[in-house]
C-alpha cells in the first residue's frame, strides 16, 4: 500500500526553522506555480523518500499529491535520518 511519508519532526539544520537565515518566501516563489501551488514536494535533506515536516507544515494543501495523501488517509510520519549511522 503506498503511503505518502513525512518527516515526524524538524531537524536542527531545516531551512524551515524560524532562526533560519534564508528567505524562504523568495526560495518558494521561484518554483510555486501561479495556478496550481506546488508541483511536489521538498524532500527532507536527512531522507531519501520523505516529505520535509518544514515543508509539510506550511504547504500539504498546495500540492497535488499531499491533498490526496490527506483525504485518503495515507500519510505516514516517518523518523527517516539517512545521516545518521
Amino acid at each position: 500500500m503506498f503511503m505518502f511519508r513525512v518527516q515526524s519532526t524538524m531537524c536542527a539544520t531545516c531551512i524551515y526553522r524560524p532562526d533560519s537565515p534564508l528567505d524562504i518566501k523568495q526560495l518558494e516563489d521561484a518554483v510555486r506555480d501561479d495556478y496550481v501551488g506546488f508541483k511536489g514536494c521538498r524532500i527532507c535533506h536527512r531522507s531519501k523518500n520523505a516529505c520535509c515536516i518544514g515543508f509539510w507544515s506550511r504547504h500539504k494543501d498546495e500540492f497535488q499529491k499531499g491533498q490526496i495523501a490527506q483525504r485518503l488517509g495515507m500519510v505516514e510520519m516517518v523518523n527517516d535520518d539517512v545521516l545518521r549511522g
